[in-house]
């Protein structure tokens, strides 16, 4: 039996099962909301291992009386009322500030910490400690999915706020979060070629991690000299690949968006790695289509970043 409370041989079984999942993975007990204890296994905020994190979350039992479990970090604003000893520093965390500049159009909020005592440590601590304050106030997941840039400061801001009003800014951008709602831009190359794309902007791959295969399915039609879809035909035909997919994929996996330019339009998906049948199933579609279709790795991704942000 396995008791977080007491040293035991059970523990180094537990970091030795946790490792061979995957390397990179940690581990730690904490008390549960509707169990007495909770064991999370987390990625640590690196993408690439967060598939691994959320596969073992999917293979784990039920919660019972005694044990929860999670894939990542569970907010804890308390901890902001304590102490955080690192790096031979004491930082009593009440005095943690914040630097909130909302980005509305990219669904993220801008964070700079400062603590009095961020200047007499280096750089690497300071945003060590960053991360862990936004983890404990906002939990893992939601610091991913809605913050940007993340700043250690040594002076604080002259609009410095507290948690609370970190919590505000996340709240409000969260409020426009529609993962249903499509955003259309366009430009032009070097060349003066246009371009278009249309994307689900607000889907965000932490909601998804599982989903950590990236294909580029690539579709030709009848254009026009600058490479635009020719007539209403053409664009119906595009829309009816589309329908397929969507239709294809179904729960497993998602269409992202989609670019066109010069005769041709590039949808983005999003599938399980782990999932050989919607990947065989994806394959034969192409095939039997007379398309294309490139294929890689991509937990966080990052192919389609500057859509999605």
């Amino acid at each position: 039996m396995l008791d977080p409370r007491n040293q035991s041989p059970a523990i180094e079984q537990l970091s030795q099962r946790v490792a061979a999942i995957h390397p990179d993975l940690t581990w730690h007990f904490g008390a549960g909301s509707e169990s007495e204890h909770r064991l999370t296994v987390s990625a640590n905020g690196t993408a690439e291992v967060r598939p691994s994190a959320q596969r073992w979350l999917r293979a784990a039992p039920p919660a019972d009386p005694t044990w929860e479990f999670r894939s990542s970090q569970e907010a804890d604003p308390n901890a902001l009322g304590t102490v955080l000893e690192i790096a031979g520093s004491k930082l009593d965390l009440s005095k943690t500030g914040f630097r909130v500049e909302t980005a509305e159009e990219e669904l993220r909020v801008h964070i700079g910490v400062y603590h009095p005592v961020f200047r007499d440590l280096p750089e690497s601590t300071r945003l060590q400690v960053s991360f862990l304050v936004l983890d404990w106030l906002l939990g893992e997941d939601d610091v991913e999915r809605w913050l940007g840039q993340i700043e250690a400061l040594t002076v604080p801001s002259a609009d410095s706020t507290n948690g609370d009003g970190v919590l505000r800014a996340v709240e409000s951008i969260a409020e426009h979060h529609d993962p249903d709602k499509w955003t259309l831009s366009g430009w032009e190359d070097a060349n003066g070629t246009p371009a278009f794309a249309s994307f689900r902007r607000s889907l965000r791959w932490i909601d998804h991690p599982t989903l950590d295969v990236h294909h580029g399915v690539h579709a030709s039609f009848a254009s026009q000299d600058n490479g635009l879809p020719a007539d209403g035909a053409a664009l119906d035909s595009l829309r009816s690949l589309e329908d397929e997919l969507e239709s294809l994929l179904g729960p497993r996996g998602l269409v992202i968006g989609h670019e066109t330019a010069s005769g041709r339009r590039t949808f983005h998906v999003y599938t399980d790695g782990e999932d050989q049948n919607v990947a065989a199933g994806l394959s034969d579609w192409v095939r039997a289509r007379h398309l294309s279709i490139e294929s890689a790795p991509d937990p966080a991704w990052r192919r389609v970043r500057q859509f999605t942000g």
